[in-house]
């Protein structure tokens, strides 16, 4: 079964797709990955023909997430909340949330800290570092 990581933030232009990318770039030669880009702005699907060995998947696949044959899967989720979120945290093993040192950018972590939490309770495995 695979590891399901997601980069999730309210905010957008907190490098949420940068961190998803070089996470899947740094394990695709130990690991079967797959980059699923959730965000309907599609940066990463948008680019995926300059990384041929990497399967990059689009927002259209979410529903496929738990049965797809990888050794991990990486999520790059939008810039705001939605149901869909909630959705995704339900099966994922693991959230980073990046983010800025600005202000705004630490107060609106919170909702995204919030929804993770109420994840949590559905989804046990769900595991989340917090640094700020």
């Amino acid at each position: 079964m695979a590891k399901i990581i997601k980069v999730a933030h309210q905010k957008g232009g907190v490098g949420k797709s940068t961190m998803a990318l070089n996470l899947a770039l740094c394990f695709q030669d130990q690991l079967r990955v797959a980059l699923v880009d959730s965000d309907l702005q599609g940066s990463i699907y948008h680019v995926k023909d300059d990384f041929p060995e990497l399967a990059i998947l689009s927002s259209e696949q979410i529903g496929d997430i738990p049965n797809l044959n990888y050794d991990l899967i990486i999520v790059d989720t939008p810039p705001y909340l939605s149901n869909k979120l909630t959705e995704l945290f339900n099966f994922s093993d693991f959230v980073l949330i990046p983010t800025k040192a600005g202000f705004f950018d630490i107060m609106t972590i919170r909702s995204t800290l919030a929804l993770v939490k109420f994840s949590q309770a559905k989804n046990t495995r769900l595991d989340f570092p917090v640094t700020l």
